[in-house]
């Protein structure tokens, strides 16, 4: 294995795919302040932002993983690869067009699940809000079939041009046009669909208009477990929003704290789907030939995010305390025991590698829904209690859930032996001491920079503890 080039890949997909929601969160500070939107208007982007998920989810159905597991099974056929693009780009579009109808018919009950005036008008955002959602599938299922085909130039256009044209619209908009949480959704679908047109005439014109049954069929069922795996995700990200949603100024502080951690999520995607068809490859040519390449990349993986919540940690709390003017200003607080769920969900995605390739996907949906009930049983009950501390608590609860149980039944039925200690007892001490940290700091108030730069020793300790013996290897050569 070309560990070199695996690192060169992988962090060219993760800059990538990172660029657009990184760009969007830089650009934040332009259009919050005194006299510009605050804490309330964050929480309205923040809940709109849940109806483009689920709009998003909906639509998807779980496609952009159907691409990246049968473009194995089509790369050397051209017309059956024509069809096989040419049907999920049609099928996005007809779903989008149903979830669509159906919002606009059920606007009122939709608009009446929220509290707040603004949120209630759902006539009034919520086609730009699922509109954004129809143009992230498209753009989602792209960007995953560019990485598989290693078309390293589409997936930098793809990206950069989101980028750039998505966040200069929201400015724009907001600034110039409604400053209101509304003047930001135009802006966003504006820039997104411009995108999305470059996408779909690009795609057309090289495939073809195809909807063959006999291609998708075996997609959809491939996709149906995953696609009810992430409708549960959605609800678990939904769940602590909406219980949050009655206090507007605490959901807006909320809301720019999980900000900045679902930037950082879509950084550690793009290093899972630099990892994911390298390991589908070995899966291919043999699970038992190739296992200590298989264990590799899954410790790879798990050290790379632990690194880059180390490294990120800092520089986002310094700049929430610097950049922003309002009660956002309280979210750097968070920002280190928000960091932290992102240990379970990439245990969760190596411990789920061989579940994928064997198109095990329906026992991911029983797992997720577990964790879906665990975290809103949570939430119920410690939010009052607890606030903001409970709604993490409940979601760090429920991940741990979801990666202890993949793990078990993986290692049940494929035995894949993972050297545990490094790939999931040591993570999850990190994990606990950083609670324990948490703790300590809610009681003593410690400065959030200071409580950044434990968390940050915390996890590279854990790094050097777990691959003592690499490290030494490479220092002493031995």
């Amino acid at each position: 294995m070309n560990k070199l080039g695996y690192f060169k890949l992988s962090a060219l997909y993760s800059g990538l795919a990172a660029l657009p929601p990184v760009l969007q969160l830089l650009v934040q500070p332009l259009i919050e302040g005194n006299g510009k939107l605050d804490a309330v208007d964050f929480s309205q982007i923040g809940m709109a932002e849940q109806v483009t998920a689920l709009a998003f989810t909906l639509v998807l159905f779980s496609m952009s993983a159907a691409l990246t597991r049968f473009y194995y099974d089509v790369e050397d056929d051209q017309e059956q690869y024509n069809k096989m693009v040419s049907g999920t780009l049609l099928s996005i579009l007809f779903r989008g067009f149903l979830v669509a109808v159906i919002a606009w018919l059920l606007q009122d009950w939709i608009g009446a699940i929220f509290s707040q005036s603004a949120l209630q008008n759902f006539g009034e955002y919520g086609l730009l809000a699922i509109g954004i959602g129809v143009n992230r599938a498209i753009y989602m299922s792209a960007t995953a079939l560019y990485r598989n085909e290693k078309k390293i130039g589409a997936f930098v256009a793809a990206n950069i041009g989101l980028a750039l044209l998505r966040s200069a619209f929201q400015v724009f908009a907001v600034l110039y046009w409604d400053m209101s949480f509304l003047g930001y959704l135009y802006g966003s679908f504006i820039g997104s669909t411009l995108v999305t047109l470059v996408i779909l005439v690009y795609s057309f014109k090289k495939c073809g208009w195809h909807y063959d049954r006999q291609i998708m069929r075996p997609m959809h069922a491939f996709a149906q477990p995953l696609f009810q795996y992430a409708m549960v995700s959605w609800g678990l990200y939904f769940v602590d929003k909406y219980f949050l949603e009655s206090n507007p100024k605490t959901l807006g502080i909320y809301i720019t704290a999980m900000n900045f951690a679902n930037g950082l999520q879509l950084i550690i995607q793009g290093i899972q789907a630099a990892t994911q068809p390298e390991v589908f490859r070995y899966f291919k040519m043999g699970l038992e030939n190739h296992l200590t390449e298989i264990r590799s990349l899954g410790n790879m993986l798990i050290v790379q995010t632990q690194l880059l919540l180390s490294l990120a940690i800092i520089p986002i709390v310094f700049y929430i305390d610097f950049a922003f003017e309002t009660e956002i200003k309280e979210a750097a607080s968070y920002v280190a025991i928000i960091l932290i769920r992102f240990i379970p969900r990439s245990q969760y995605f190596v411990f789920s590698f061989v579940l994928f390739y064997e198109k095990k996907t329906r026992v991911l949906s029983v797992l997720n829904l577990i964790n879906l009930l665990v975290a809103i049983i949570l939430n119920y009950y410690l939010i009052p209690i607890w606030g903001i501390y409970g709604v993490i608590f409940s979601v760090l609860v429920a991940e741990c859930v979801l990666a202890w149980g993949v793990a078990w039944y993986a290692h049940r039925h494929f035995k894949i032996q993972w050297n545990w200690t490094k790939v999931l007892m040591i993570p999850t001490g990190v994990m606990v001491l950083i609670m324990a940290l948490e703790i300590v700091k809610s009681i003593v108030q410690i400065a959030p920079i200071t409580m950044a730069i434990w968390a940050a020793l915390i996890m590279i300790s854990g790094i050097a503890i777990a691959y003592k013996t690499e490290f030494q290897k490479v220092v002493f050569r031995k």
